[in-house]
């Protein structure tokens, strides 16, 4: 029996739903390698919902963008929080703290009453406001910090991993070209490699998408040929997985 930490994992639908079940109510962190569909799984969420999206992107913001900056109110020092986290309308909706993971330690403390608590100094988040967190592990060479434990303890955790079957058909339904998705169905291991430990393209979900998009525009402009696909997939996917793509689709 294996004596390793239990790291159990859900899909994307299935963290769709639960983004839904607990949102309001408890803060729930996404965390999976780059480029699986975090950030739109909760985008989704909130727009099925009907709440609006607000999102803060941990690598771009201060302590001071959280806990908002000092006012003098007569002979006190009262905090503003900023609009994006404590809009004047008191109505609920989605606080997406993207990369969350990636914030300096400063922030990530700053975040503590927010993810915790929904308060935000002396101001409560209005009611049934859903916090939800993304960002990508330690081991995905992402710009990814230590996480505290505190903050740890103040979240709910939800490990993402790549459902093939669940791709498949979200790509079809999206308009992601056929060879795309027929290569990916062949070899299913392609959709998601490993974080390289250079800074090459490497085959993801999104990359892969990404690659459909870029092929359909040239081709609507018909100047689609065979270098131009060679060189259109070595740019966005891993190097075997494009060479074997050109090769397999016909280019």
């Amino acid at each position: 029996m294996s004596s390793g930490p239990l790291t159990e994992t859900v899909t994307l639908s299935q963290a769709k739903e639960l983004i839904r079940c607990l949102a309001h109510e408890q803060s729930v962190l996404l965390l999976s390698p780059p480029g699986v569909g975090k950030s739109d799984v909760v985008r989704q969420a909130a727009a099925d919902a009907a709440l609006e999206c607000k999102s803060l992107l941990g690598t771009q913001i201060a302590p001071e963008d959280v806990s908002g900056v000092p006012k003098i109110v007569g002979e006190r020092s009262v905090f503003c929080p900023p609009r994006v986290l404590l809009p004047e309308n008191p109505t609920r909706f989605c606080l997406f703290l993207d990369e969350l993971p990636a914030c300096a330690p400063d922030v990530q403390k700053a975040f503590y009453s927010l993810l915790l608590e929904r308060r935000i100094g002396e101001h409560l988040l209005p009611a049934g406001t859903w916090v939800v967190a993304a960002g990508n592990r330690a081991e995905d060479k992402a710009l990814v910090r230590t996480i505290s434990s505190a903050l740890v303890n103040r979240v709910l955790i939800l490990n993402v991993r790549v459902d093939v079957g669940e791709w498949l058909a979200w790509a079809r339904a999206s308009g992601v070209r056929e060879d795309v998705a027929r290569f990916v169905e062949a070899d299913p291991d392609a959709l998601l490699r490993p974080v390289p430990d250079r800074a090459v393209p490497f085959s993801t979900p999104r990359a892969w998408a990404s690659l459909s998009r870029a092929l359909d525009l040239v081709a609507q402009r018909g100047r689609l040929t065979a270098d131009l696909v060679r060189a259109l997939a070595v740019g966005r996917v891993s190097d075997d997985d494009a060479r074997r793509f050109a090769a397999e689709t016909g280019w």
